[in-house]
């Protein structure tokens, strides 16, 4: 190609990159480059700010930008409270601790330690880093430490394998036994590759004080060398931090609680943290484009996203968050994170970050959420918070050419489609600004790359609060008094207006008219010191949505405004000026509407001293159009200070919608074109009956594929949007269509919003269309089966007047989970006092309730945990979240979750114990959920997923169901208006339930239940169904007569004499004498007796009673395994003999082998078969046990010459004539015998078959075999790995909240 032939434009936007001038930043920073942020510090509450992350190091005057990395989440603590002191080595070694890995931990000579005590912990790397960076370095391990080595010991084994097939085609018997050694080394290799799960490194941590302050050091090395550690201090007092490996490249700092033995490593938990932060205050020198919004500013970075529940945030994690920003005393906070929530602005989270901002005077900012484009989609806390700056997120045409590389930008400065829109549900608007809402800017180092493009209104956020900084940048440096509802009111009155105030709010943020209008006020202002709210109708906001509210006037609503005195902090004491701001204050307002509307009448002046006002408005909303959104803010303005602009705002939302009534309950638009971004909304009152809508759009374009947001909406009182909200993202293809299903609630205004999205150039032609539907089920919409009753009854109908409707087939029932209800376990749940870490200001200490559950699994089951009675709460829950962590009984650590989101775990069968944390400063709350209102304490769900569970019978009448004939078939039924059609269902049988738990008593199904009209209707879930196990499972009646029998039988036994073998009956002295005898014998094997006294004297009178010489076999045995590490080899063999010769001279001789032999070769006719059965089979279990006995005694002799070796063999194949060779009894002598013989590759299968079929709780036993056999065998790789799986499954202490 000739270059010079085509033109190349190197004029990158980059002012797009990191959008400055749409907010004003840049004119600000032209003008007054001094207000750059400096003397402002942000609190970045998020997933933690990476350090070496590009532009986050120093600020523009050179001071470090990070004043402290801090983790709220409790995920990176490590329990040190195992202290050590130093073991003197007298090899060239040197001195060395041991750790909790089992390692020796080399201690450099350079460290200083007067106390000489070291306090010690571990803690699991995959615990700590992001999961992608673990992936990697999973992956770089496994190809560097396992995989090479691995496949050459495969391939080496093959080879030996196929060599010997090759030499010997027809082998003999001793030459078999060597190919079965060499195939079962071949599939031990397989089985280890197959089931190869690495825990990740195991990372000792090292913590002591030089004397002056406290140290940590963290074995990053995996091999004790504490040299190439790096030692950090509180990243506060020395702002050091380190890299965990050059592999995953993620950097951690410490915050060490020595008062309470806890180490706080600190790691970021994603990279969104640090994005937010770049963009709020990068500073890159001279590349100012690729500076953040306000590089003066310092940053402090708290990590509250829990790297146990991928980033997600947690109650406590947000108390402690709040509490470091008091604490550091921040100026901002910006928190771009956030869910949604059933009732704004309450709850204990919601509010302590209102406390924050009016005692503390911390302005907070946080994004609207990202759940648009309906209306009343916004999130907590940025838009619920009352005292919260909640930001949405627009684009510009610049963004859309510099960070999406469109083909031609739209034009126009507009709402990102998916930003949140208000009202919430109580009236209040939600969204103050907005900002905006992408930029490519620094991310950590772990993702490999320096910068990323991001978008949300977690983007818009940091850049308003950017602004901010910059503002209180300003007003330091000109010293001039604010507060955080000057800056609030400052931030929306000069903002530039756009049509959607639900998305954006006031408008854009200006921050240099901000600055001008702050200026502007009247010194001193009343509005540095008082701030005014109004509160009425739904709480802050009158909000009119449903059919029969906007009918007619609403006569008198009473409205009140509040003067609130806005201290400078919590902690200051009350002074006479305070109180005279109060006394002196006053201000006569004006009220008006804006935009003007006919439909709000109200006063227009209120004269306001420091006292609450009341006063009325009315509304009426009957002449307003339908199928519309009518919004206005109720103003007040200081008549003496109109510049000023709005002192308070009372949002006033109106929705008219549309009724759709008959003949076909449909709604048709044809014609309808959608440019880049643009939003239609329709408002429609849901017809009384219908519970089914059923949508259908049509691109009508012929070459423009559409992509459509699709976003339906219905609001119920007290419960979130996403409960009742049905959201698609489609494209549509030129001159298709799409058609889908969802449900409704009848007479409740549904929103039907349409969205083109922002980035979809050229305009379509569609035409659409919305019908209601009625397949009802009565008496109630959710369906109640107890297995007592049989059967359920309920009634089918069609409510919409003049219709009907076809279901095809029959009812479609989905049960989803069987669910188990536990108590938690007294004797281990309590009530604690926190630590001074977890105490809030005004002395508010936090208390935390440990509840502990057990419960057992049959077999393997995927599970859910849920408390019913918190769960779904987070921002508004009134205590502080539900967390919890589940383990198995050796404490391995296996999954957690906690109030939000369906956390699920698969877990094998075994038994487990979850323990829940519920924290709150008021330590009776948590009693009352210690006892809960029955006495048993709070209860836990463990749903457990199922499948391929049947749904039952469906019958037209009770006498069909009885008979069990005329079956409803999967044929049509039309349901037609008015007619009630009676259905009959069977409950499902309890033996069809999946045999997980020991017992379905109290427990039971959840699923849902669908009538389907057509196939896509198959997956809706109309109705919620469930099934109550409340009864235990009958006994059959065969089962119920044995039992009689067997204790009719019992009686019988008891009351009759005892009968010897020869057929004599013994007298009760006999018996007695018989009691006595084998009460002594029951005691030999727990006397430490060497002499065998006891033995000796039994053995005159009972001389060939074999239970006698058993129980002296065990004693000698026990005696053995007492002092087996005490005995040199010598004495140890001298042991094993003495139990070998009494084998052999004393038991062996009482049995005939061939008589056993014999008699199970053969059916026997005997008359007395039963009776000598009984006693043959006890004969053979005795022998059984006595060789095994033997056979291990001499597996344990340290010299096995050839004569010991072929004794061996023959037990072996006496073994194998009495049991099958996979019989669990032979197991250990096995294990021995391979081990004796070098068998290593039948010990290697044998001992990981072992693993596989033995519960949790026995395993550990057969893990150290694994790991002494792979120290046997000098599998260096494989040593290692087993070492670190045996660290993963059995900690010594659980993982801390």
């Amino acid at each position: 190609m000739n270059l010079s032939s085509v033109e190349i434009d190197t004029h990158f936007p980059v002012a797009g990159i990191l959008p400055k001038q749409p907010t004003g930043a840049l004119q600000l920073l032209t003008k007054h480059p001094q207000y750059d942020g400096r003397q402002v510090t942000i609190a970045i509450i998020d997933t933690g700010i990476d350090p070496l992350a590009n532009g986050l190091q120093k600020t523009s005057t050179g001071e470090v930008k990070l004043i402290d990395l801090r983790d709220s989440t409790g995920s990176g603590d490590v329990d040190i409270s195992t202290i050590v002191k130093i073991t003197k080595s007298t090899d060239q070694d040197g001195d060395f601790l041991q750790g909790l890995s089992g390692r020796k931990l080399k201690v450099p000579s350079t460290w200083q330690n007067p106390s000489g005590n070291y306090h010690i912990g571990i803690k699991a790397l995959k615990q700590l880093i992001p999961s992608s960076a673990f992936e990697r370095l999973s992956k770089e391990r496994r190809e560097k430490f396992f995989d090479l080595e691995h496949r050459q010991a495969l391939v080496d084994a093959q080879r030996r394998l196929d060599e010997h097939i090759n030499k010997f085609p027809s082998p003999n018997e001793e030459q078999k036994l060597i190919r079965e050694e060499f195939q079962a080394f071949v599939d031990a290799l397989k089985e280890v590759e197959k089931k190869y799960n690495d825990p990740g490194p195991f990372l000792d941590c090292i913590v002591w004080n030089d004397g002056q302050k406290w140290i940590a050091c963290i074995d990053t090395s995996e091999q004790g060398d504490l040299e190439q550690s790096k030692c950090l201090t509180n990243y506060y007092d020395s702002h050091e931090f380190a890299t965990f490996s050059v592999i995953d490249m993620v950097t951690y700092s410490v915050q060490i609680h020595h008062e309470i033995n806890v180490l706080e490593i600190v790691v970021v938990g994603g990279s969104h943290g640090t994005h937010v932060g770049a963009i709020s205050a990068a500073y890159f020198g001279d590349s100012s484009e690729e500076n953040g919004v306000a590089p003066g500013a310092q940053l402090l970075s708290i990590n509250i996203g829990d790297h146990r529940l991928s980033t997600m945030e947690t109650i406590p994690s947000l108390i402690r968050a709040i509490k470091y920003c008091i604490d550091y005393k921040v100026d901002i906070i910006n928190m771009s994170y956030g869910e949604d929530c059933h009732i704004p602005n309450s709850g204990r989270v919601q509010d302590l970050f209102n406390e924050a901002v009016e005692k503390h005077g911390i302005i907070f900012v946080s994004s609207a959420g990202n759940n648009g484009p309906a209306l009343s989609t916004t999130g907590a806390p940025g838009a619920t918070c009352t005292n919260l700056i909640g930001v949405g997120a627009y684009v510009t045409p610049e963004m859309q050419l510099a960070e999406y590389a469109l083909r031609e930008c739209t034009g126009c400065t507009t709402p990102f489609t998916w930003s949140s829109r208000g009202p919430c549900s109580d009236g209040w608007l939600g969204v103050c600004i907005s900002a905006p809402g992408a930029a490519i800017t620094s991310v950590p180092q772990y993702n490999l790359c320096q910068r990323q493009l991001m978008n949300g209104t977690s983007m818009a956020s940091p850049n308003a609060a950017g602004c901010v900084a910059l503002l209180l940048s300003a007003l330091k440096q000109e010293e001039i008094e604010y507060n955080p509802s000057l800056i609030r009111r400052a931030l929306m009155n000069t903002a530039q207006k756009l049509d959607d105030e639900f998305s954006v709010g006031a408008g854009l943020i200006q921050i240099h008219k901000a600055l001008d209008y702050i200026r502007s006020l009247v010194k001193p202002s009343i509005l540095s010191k008082i701030q005014l709210d109004i509160t009425g109708g739904q709480g802050r906001g009158i909000y009119l949505r449903d059919f029969d509210h906007v009918q007619t006037s609403s006569g008198d609503i009473r409205l009140t405004i509040k003067s609130k005195y806005l201290t400078k902090s919590n902690n200051q004491s009350v002074t006479y000026d305070d109180q005279e701001v109060k006394i002196k204050f006053g201000c006569r307002l004006s009220f008006i509407c804006d935009p003007p509307v006919s439909y709000v009448q109200h006063g227009k002046f209120l004269d306001l001293a420091y006292i609450d006002r009341t006063f009325d408005i009315r509304i009426d909303p009957s002449h307003l159009k339908e199928d519309q959104v009518h919004f206005t803010e109720l103003q007040a303005f200081d008549i003496n200070q109109i510049n000023a602009g709005p002192l308070t705002r009372f949002p006033i939302t109106i929705i008219k919608p549309l009724s759709v009534n008959t003949p076909n309950y449909t709604l048709e638009l044809n014609s309808q074109t959608f440019k880049a971004g643009q939003i239609r909304r329709h408002f429609l009152q849901v017809p009384i009956g219908a519970n089914i809508a059923s949508f259908k759009i049509m691109n009508k374009s012929s070459d423009i594929s559409a992509q459509m947001n699709l976003h339906f909406v219905q609001l119920e009182p007290g419960r979130s949007f996403r409960l009742t909200e049905f959201e698609k993202l489609i494209r549509l293809s030129p001159n298709s269509t799409f058609q889908c299903y969802f449900n409704v609630q009848d007479k409740r205004t549904l929103e039907i919003c349409l969205a083109r999205w922002w980035s979809s150039l050229s305009i379509i032609d569609t035409d659409y269309s919305i019908r209601f539907h009625s397949i009802l089920i009565s008496p109630s919409i959710s369906m109640h089966l107890r297995s007592s009753q049989s059967y359920e009854r309920f009634l089918l109908e069609n409510r919409l007047t003049n219709t009907y409707e076809d279901i095809y087939g029959l009812p479609i029932i989905n049960w989803k989970y069987l669910v188990q209800t536990l108590r938690p376990n007294k004797d281990e749940s309590k009530i604690q006092i926190l630590s001074k870490r977890d105490c809030l200001t005004e002395q508010r200490q936090i208390y935390q309730l440990i509840l502990v559950f057990n419960f057992t699994l049959l077999k393997a089951s995927e599970i859910q945990v849920k408390c019913p009675y918190l769960h779904e709460f987070l921002y508004d829950n009134e205590y502080e979240g539900a967390f919890w962590m589940c383990f198995d009984t050796n404490k391995q650590y296996l999954g957690s979750g906690d109030v939000m989101k369906d956390y699920s775990l698969k877990l094998d069968k075994g038994d487990f114990l979850i323990r829940m944390q519920i924290r709150h400063d008021k330590s009776d709350l948590l009693e009352r959920l210690l006892k809960d209102t029955s006495g048993n304490g709070l209860a836990l769900h463990i749903e457990h997923k199922v499948t391929g569970i049947p749904s039952g019978d469906f019958y037209h009448s009770l006498d069909a169901l009885h008979t069990q004939k005329k079956k409803i078939q999967a044929s049509s039924i039309k349901l037609q208006w008015g007619h009630q059609m009676p259905i009959y269902m069977t409950t499902v049988p309890e033996d069809k339930l999946p045999k997980v738990i020991n017992t379905i008593s109290g427990t039971f199904l959840k699923g849902t239940m669908t009538f389907p009209k057509n196939e896509k209707m198959k997956k809706l879930e109309m109705n919620s169904i469930y099934h109550y196990f409340t009864e235990p499972i009958s006994t059959s009646s065969s089962a119920s007569s044995k039992k009689s029998s067997s204790n009719t039988n019992t009686k019988k036994q008891n009351n009759s004499p005892s009968t010897t073998d020869d057929g004599t009956t013994n007298s009760k002295d006999q018996q007695y004498q018989e009691a006595l005898r084998d009460l002594k014998i029951s005691w030999i094997p727990k006397l430490n007796d060497d002499q065998g006294k006891l033995y000796e004297e039994l053995l005159n009178e009972q001389k060939d009673h074999i239970p006698l010489h058993i129980a002296r076999l065990q004693q000698l045995e026990n005696q053995f395994k007492q002092q087996q590490s005490q005995l040199t080899n010598e004495k140890k063999d001298e042991k094993l003999n003495e139990i070998i010769q009494f084998i052999q001279d004393k038991l062996l001789p009482l049995f005939d082998e061939d008589l056993i032999l014999k008699f199970f070769g053969q059916k026997n006719s005997l008359t007395n078969e039963k009776d000598t059965k009984i006693d043959m089979e006890k004969r053979r279990n005795w022998l059984i046990d006595i060789y095994l006995s033997y056979g291990m005694s001499l597996c344990d002799l340290s010299n096995i010459n050839e004569e010991i070796s072929n004794q061996l063999g023959n037990i072996w194949k006496i073994l194998q004539k009495h049991l099958d060779v996979n019989d669990t009894k032979l197991t250990n002598f096995y294990m021995k015998f391979y081990l004796m013989k070098k068998s290593y590759g039948k010990l290697w299968k044998l001992v990981l078959k072992q693993l596989e079929d033995k519960s949790i709780s026995q395993q550990q036993e057969y893990d150290n075999k694994l790991l002494q056999l792979y120290q046997t065998m000098n599998m260096k790789y494989l040593i290692k790995y087993q070492e670190r799986l045996i660290i993963a499954k059995y900690p010594s202490s659980y993982v801390l909240f």
